[in-house]
């Protein structure tokens, strides 16, 4: 479950890529819209998060950090392209978790 800042663009909240791209990648489907600001991961009934889906969301947004690190000497086309980038290092880092292991 994520709990998004209702009011967040409209505030000019900074762009949350890395809460764009996991939630792009769990639902399976680019988001047509950004999220904006601070956004928060719970499980239901306030559970503590598995330790699974954690390692998740850190591998997630450790991706989209590392590409925005290689636009700094290597900036993207485009919109399109970023988008497509940032959603497909997301795809790879939580398929590479959920590979499994020989």
């Amino acid at each position: 479950m994520l709990h998004v800042h209702g009011n967040g663009q409209a505030e000019r909240l900074p762009l949350n890529l890395s809460a764009w791209v996991l939630a792009s990648v769990w639902r399976g489907l680019e988001l047509p819209y950004g999220l904006h600001g601070t956004v928060m991961e719970t499980e239901p009934q306030s559970e503590a998060l598995d330790a699974d889906l954690v390692a998740e969301i850190q591998a997630v947004c450790d991706a989209v950090a590392e590409v925005q690190a290689e636009w700094q000497d290597r900036p993207p086309v485009g919109e399109n392209a970023a988008r497509a980038e940032l959603l497909a290092a997301g795809r790879h880092a939580r398929n590479a978790l959920r590979a499994p292991t020989a």
